[in-house]
């Protein structure tokens, strides 16, 4: 069994945890490592399972977090060979020390304990960003946030998971009649930006398969509501698919049986 947490999503900090009753991986770590820890203790996974920690990408909602914690745990960072060259200032003041920084190749394949990682491109405005496919005892876990448009190893990756945890930051007609500025709004919309809920609605009706887990993540407390991205999934996905809507800050718990 995998018993999973998103620790913590959208602006204000980003956390997935994956315990499956000996070792723990982390996807990203936004939070300060009080928070972090003892999110962790209430949903009982041990501090001690916790082996690494792999980063999506290196802004500060997603990675403020991850010196602290590397250092407390004594535990690897993981991010992409891109971003650790293209971002050396960045990873100095978050402090993640050169001995537990692991860069990886976008497509390499990493394992911690029975946890085997890849990792694969993402488009944000972030070097080096990152998705990632997680698998363990013939279960597979997809994640993908801020990204701003789907990449095409991201069909691939998510076909067949068991659950997806899948941005939806923006409803596109709360974005163009909010306060952000033009050149914000384009950012967010654009390319390099972030996922609309129409865009991740259509994604998952493509690969998210009967009786699997979604979790949306990443919801923009500005131009957003779970409402809004209630409305436009339960428009486009089959019956059959369970749903949880991650508000911002919140934590969620789940678990995968064998």
């Amino acid at each position: 069994m995998i018993h999973f947490l998103v620790l913590s999503s959208g602006s204000c900090g980003n956390s997935y945890a994956f315990y499956d009753g000996r070792d723990t991986i982390v996807i990203d770590q936004g939070l300060t490592y009080t928070g972090f820890s003892k999110r962790l203790l209430l949903h009982e996974i041990p501090l001690e399972s916790v082996r690494a920690i792999f980063l999506t990408h290196l802004h500060p909602d997603h990675s403020k977090g991850v010196g602290a914690t590397a250092r407390k745990l004594g535990i690897p960072v993981y991010l992409s060979n891109v971003s650790m060259h293209a971002s050396h200032e960045v990873i100095k003041k978050i402090r993640i020390s050169d001995e537990s920084l692991h860069p990886f190749a976008h497509g390499e394949e990493m394992s911690v304990g029975a946890f085997s990682i890849m990792a694969m491109r993402t488009y944000h405005d972030c070097p080096g960003s990152s998705f990632y496919v997680i698998r363990n005892g013939g279960k597979k876990i997809f994640l993908m946030t801020d990204t701003g448009q789907i990449p095409f190893d991201a069909h691939d990756g998510a076909e067949g998971a068991d659950v997806i945890f899948l941005e939806s930051n923006y409803d596109r007609k709360m974005l163009e009649g909010g306060p952000y500025p033009k050149k914000l709004q384009a950012r967010i919309c654009g390319g390099y930006g972030h996922l609309s809920n129409d865009e991740a609605a259509f994604f998952l009706k493509q690969h998210a398969k009967l009786r699997s887990q979604v979790y949306l993540i990443h919801l923009s407390d500005n131009n957003n509501t779970p409402s809004l991205v209630k409305e436009t999934v339960s428009d486009t996905l089959r019956s059959g698919i369970f749903v949880t809507i991650c508000q911002r800050g919140e934590s969620y718990e789940g678990f995968i049986d064998e």
